[in-house]
């Protein structure tokens, strides 16, 4: 460096640089000099190797404490759901970013116990500055099991939870994790996405090989976020690094087994004897916690490690030996359902429409029904909306992002007991190579909706009707997939018997649009307006041939008969043809995220569709909301109802608004349109019906058969 300087001096045309290249040997000169310690204070620097990050803790601990006004203040709850346990020994830098995620991340009513295990550092003075926990100061080090056995005694809360001083938490972690304990089925333990602080993932569920060897799934794989880490499963144990149980549960157990002082296989025997009480294990995807564990074990925890294995075997044998082989893919997921994979358009968000709020409801079902459920999405998987994770939460295994299908079908080859692929386009593309990848799992095509009969409809109404071998074309092209598949779906009984005409394929069922008939539905004079629900981008042409004919065609009669009358139309971003047809009273009201009260409010809710396929899903939420409708024949031949028992049929504009009319200002006739609405609804759209009426579709073929027959 000095000799460079030295040629700049001598030479006069570089005299300008002078300033510049002082400046930087300055700069160079700081980085090269190591900043000072303070004496009087560990730093985790020093047995860490140096670490930018630990010595940014560490000048962290050193400003916390030195602020007289710095506190972590935690809420007090008179009734905490969840006690969590941090165990602390001689690291305040990190037990100070760990309680401080706590706070700023956890939104449950909870409590903290802070067991401090005779530190020597700065933790006694970081726990000076703690407000709202309780803290035990050990005289002596318990270690692990001994220091959480003791603070569960102190605890009120309904469930434990056991954190590792160096953790960091993230949003929603704690919520998710309580969730799962108490909708997942019997659930006793749960675990969550361990990520190192490298950014590797450090376990995903853990684990076990007959011989009594532990397997982090997912473990040091350099992107933790893959799609196969995200769902809810069911697993040998999960890491005690954060680990959520039930306070009576383990204080029954008698706690961490002691055998195992002073650490290492605890938390491994207490899931074990969990799932000897009939319990379950479930790792949650969706609680993501830092941990700073750097995946190299000390030689003391290897040490450890080795002398608490053979007790581990000998208390379990028995359990161990009833494991299948061990295979990762095979064994990351306890439970015992036929494995399903389903394959369609895009993640399920109900607000696309395109079939997407059935499919939502389809992979539930099959959920609710105990199958371990694989979605993969072939044209659009990007995740929009909350259901992703809501899914995910359930046990679902949704692949989203960028992936290879290719490389996701060839490394699950023969994985899958049964396979769904919908709609058309897909079955076009899949089925001949899901029947080769899978050659013994069950083939299903799920039709979502019989094309060939709305593309003749449309052609007509457009003035340019399909030549009779061009229909006659493409209804064969979409039965000879029919004919691929072992079973098919559809969404109806009228595109059920065309199925079973044209298609010759027996074994086939309906699975429609489940939804529960309301309770207390509103009256008549609470209600007001008229109501039409359904996208209206430009991808939607039907709805909004609909929408757009009868803003034309009906609503001026009716705004004439009834100059106050309100027009609500829900959908989001509605496109130009809609939005110039709309006229005086008509309200836009864009993307409703809950439209139950849409519903209530609204007198009469409007379908006038005059082609479409499949079912129109807003008729069936409709009649279930106990909201007299008028629909057209095409939106009432789906479900059977053309003879204007359940609702108003409408063949013509001039008819449909008259029938608006009539139910907008004759109240004896709108309270037995509604009674027939929900009546309609109990019978034939009851989600209980149709959940086992899928089982069994899935379980029984032979039914099938004899039905058809």
């Amino acid at each position: 460096m000095s000799g460079i300087y030295q040629i700049i001096k001598k030479l006069s045309f570089l005299q300008p640089l002078r300033p510049a290249w002082r400046a930087l040997r300055r700069w160079f000169a700081r980085r090269m000099t190591p900043l000072p310690q303070p004496a009087s204070i560990p730093s985790p620097c020093a047995s860490w190797g140096g670490d930018p990050l630990d010595l940014y803790l560490t000048r962290k601990l050193d400003a916390f404490l030195a602020s007289p006004g710095a506190n972590i203040v935690f809420p007090t709850a008179e009734v905490p759901s969840v006690s969590i346990i941090i165990l602390s020994f001689n690291q305040a830098a990190l037990l100070l970013e760990c309680l401080q995620s706590v706070a700023c991340h956890t939104n449950l009513p909870y409590e903290i116990i802070l067991a401090d295990n005779a530190s020597r550092d700065r933790t006694l003075e970081l726990l000076d500055r703690v407000q709202g926990a309780r803290v035990i100061r050990n005289q002596e080090n318990l270690d692990f099991i001994k220091g959480n056995n003791q603070a569960s005694f102190h605890a009120r809360g309904k469930y434990l939870l056991f954190l590792n001083h160096d953790t960091v938490v993230t949003p929603d972690w704690l919520e998710a994790m309580v969730r799962t304990m108490e909708t997942w089925p019997a659930c006793g333990a749960v675990g969550v996405r361990l990520i190192r602080m490298d950014g590797r993932l450090q376990e995903a569920g853990s684990l076990l090989r007959p011989d009594g060897t532990a397997f982090g799934y997912g473990r040091d794989d350099p992107n933790p976020y893959k799609p196969e880490y995200g769902h809810a499963r069911e697993v040998d144990y999960c890491s005690g690094a954060c680990l959520l149980v039930e306070r009576e549960t383990f204080l029954g157990l008698g706690g961490f087994d002691e055998r195992y002082l002073p650490a290492y296989y605890e938390e491994t025997d207490l899931c074990l004897q969990l799932r000897r009480l009939g319990k379950k294990v479930v790792y949650q995807g969706q609680a993501i916690v830092l941990h700073r564990e750097d995946g190299v074990l000390s030689g003391r925890a290897q040490a450890l490690c080795q002398a608490n294995h053979p007790k581990f075997l000998n208390k379990f044998r028995k359990d161990l030996e009833s494991l299948p082989d061990f295979d990762a893919l095979h064994s990351r997921d306890r439970r015992t359902g036929k494995r399903i994979l389903l394959l369609d358009d895009f993640i399920p968000d109900p607000f696309r429409g395109a079939g997407m709020p059935r499919l939502k409801l389809l992979l539930l079902d099959l959920a609710a029904l105990g199958y371990l459920v694989t979605y993969v999405p072939l044209i659009d998987a990007t995740p929009k909306g909350p259901t992703l994770r809501e899914l995910q939460r359930l046990g679902i295994e949704v692949f989203h992002g960028s992936f290879s299908l290719a490389n996701l079908l060839e490394e699950r080859k023969g994985f899958y007991d049964t396979v769904i692929v919908g709609k058309p386009h897909n079955a076009e593309q899949m089925l001949w190579r899901l029947r080769n990848l899978f050659p013994h799992a069950c083939l299903i095509y799920d039709t979502e909706a019989i094309v060939h009969q709305r593309e003749a409809a449309r052609a007509e109404l457009e003035g340019k009707p399909m030549a009779p071998e061009a229909l006659a074309a493409m209804a064969e092209w979409e039965f000879s997939l029919m004919r691929m598949a072992d079973r098919v779906l559809t969404v109806s009984p009228s595109d059920r018997q065309l199925a079973l005409k044209g298609s010759g394929n027996p074994r086939v069922r309906v699975y429609g649009y489940p939804i529960v008939a309301r309770e207390n539905a509103p009256g008549f004079h609470s209600r007001n307006g008229i109501l039409f629900v359904g996208g209206l981008t430009e991808a939607h042409a039907p709805n909004v041939d609909a929408l757009q004919g009868f803003l034309q065609e009906s609503w001026p009669i009716i705004r004439e008969a009834l100059p106050h009358g309100v027009f609500r139309i829900a959908g989001a971003n509605p496109c130009s043809k809609v939005v110039n047809a709309a006229s005086e009273g008509v309200e836009f009201l864009g993307r409703v995220e809950n439209l139950e009260a849409v519903f209530d409010s609204s007198r009469v809710v409007v379908c006038p569709l005059r082609y479409g396929a499949g079912i129109p899903i807003k008729l069936a939420e409709a009649l279930a909301m106990g909201v007299p409708t008028v629909a057209s024949p095409k939106a009432a031949e789906g479900y059977g109802i053309l003879d204007g028992s359940v609702a108003a049929v409408a063949y013509d504009w001039n008819s449909f608004a008259h029938e608006v009319i009539h139910l907008l200002t004759n109240q004896h006739a709108w309270n037995l349109r509604q009674e027939a609405a929900l009546q309609f609804a109990r019978d034939h759209l009851d989600p209980v019906k149709q959940r086992l009426d899928l089982r069994d579709f899935l379980e029984s073929p032979e039914s099938l058969e004899a039905q058809a027959a």
